[in-house]
């Protein structure tokens, strides 16, 4: 997938408000691949307005990810190749 596709599905995916969780059926296959891939959907939904909130990807075969990634909780998806990203968007409805 290329950056570019990334971007086109993240912006498709993110919610317009609530929360949403987007899962990949196939992991990257390296680390670099998946760091660029969170980078992408946190530029993305920052722009968006909707907060990268939490991240499930298959810990065992990435077992130093937690560490190295610190801006998101990233929980480990008890599925091989499964990746989990998870968009919150505030209600701001009632804000003042």
């Amino acid at each position: 997938m290329t950056p570019a596709d990334v971007d086109t599905l993240l912006e498709a995916a993110i919610p317009s408000f609530g929360r949403t969780t987007l899962t990949l059926a196939k992991a990257p296959e390296d680390a670099g691949g998946l760091l660029r891939l969170f980078e992408r959907a946190l530029i993305v939904g920052n722009r968006r307005g909707a907060l990268l909130a939490e991240i499930q990807v298959p810990l065992s075969a990435f077992p130093d990810l937690a560490p190295a990634f610190w801006h998101v909780p990233i929980e480990d998806s008890s599925r091989d190749g499964v990746v989990r990203l998870s968009f919150e968007r505030p209600d701001l409805s009632n804000a003042a």
